[in-house]
């Protein structure tokens, strides 16, 4: 199945990673004249797009340091519409930014950001501030850059220093996160059929059978095919205290024989089995 898209949604605001990200996946495939929109969050991205043809979105996914992100997670099982996969992904460099209206970083008495930036950046938080000053969570890292304009100048939010320049607002440090080699992984959802390339990874998420050994099971199928595993994780399934849903990726397509076997073989040993997309391993 292949639409052309109408409309690109991302998470937002403008001069947020995910934009970042949106303009690599345009730039790739050939959508730098749509319609682009940003949302305040991942989950009504992720609505709007099952709810509207001929839409895509880009959504944040995995963090290099603070690994996945839980609400796209959450938010992708609920989807029913089975042709709703993610199709592209793109790896993003993360350089946080201490920015303000203030000039004078000693002005500073409050920090706002995403969670995961906040989190990010802890060390350089209580080095230069202390322990107890006050940190505030918002949607996104741009979305605190953005409210500074409203805010006095004893606050600072983290963002890029892209939003600084979009905002009018003053650096006060440039590269605070705590580990220099930082990536966010952003995906690309849509209903368009990707083809095998030879290069690519499939993504799915599983609940195992309550049964001792099953998620051993589950992972001693790809041991048994030398199917390389590239990503495992887990989140509660919010049914029953001590379920869980893996979220596993690993080498292959779809399309390929090996890949339709090995679904087949761990379907044995899982209640639950959900394909999130089969597309190319590339970094745009």
């Amino acid at each position: 199945m292949t639409e052309v898209l109408k409309k690109i949604l991302y998470l937002g605001p403008k001069g947020s990673y995910c934009e970042i990200a949106k303009n690599n996946f345009c730039k790739h495939s050939g959508y730098e004249n749509t319609e682009q929109v940003y949302f305040p969050t991942v989950k009504k991205i992720i609505k709007y797009v099952e709810k509207n043809k001929n839409v895509g979105g880009v959504i944040p996914i995995e963090n290099s340091i603070e690994g996945v992100v839980r609400e796209t997670m959450d938010n992708l099982l609920t989807v029913d519409d089975k042709s709703l996969q993610i199709t592209a992904e793109s790896v993003i460099p993360v350089n946080h930014c201490l920015i303000s209206k203030s000039s004078d970083i000693k002005n500073i008495k409050k920090i706002i950001s995403h969670p995961q930036a906040l989190a990010q950046c802890q060390n350089y938080i209580q080095k230069t501030f202390g322990a107890d000053i006050e940190q505030i969570e918002k949607s996104s890292t741009s979305r605190a850059a953005e409210e500074l304009t409203a805010l006095g100048s004893e606050y600072a939010a983290i963002a890029n220093a892209s939003n600084a320049k979009i905002y009018g607002l003053n650096i006060l440090a440039e590269n605070i996160n705590d580990e220099p080699d930082n990536k966010t992984r952003f995906v690309f959802i849509s209903r368009n059929t990707t083809q095998a390339t030879g290069f690519d990874k499939t993504s799915i998420a599983f609940a195992t059978k309550n049964t001792a050994g099953a998620l051993v099971k589950v992972l001693n199928v790809f041991d048994s095919m030398s199917i390389n595993l590239l990503y495992i994780d887990s989140r509660p399934s919010k049914k029953n205290l001590g379920e869980y849903v893996f979220f596993l990726d690993f080498e292959g397509h779809i399309s390929d024989e090996k890949t339709k076997r090995v679904l087949d073989l761990i379907k044995l040993n899982t209640n639950y089995i959900k394909i999130l997309g089969s597309y190319e391993r590339k970094v745009l």
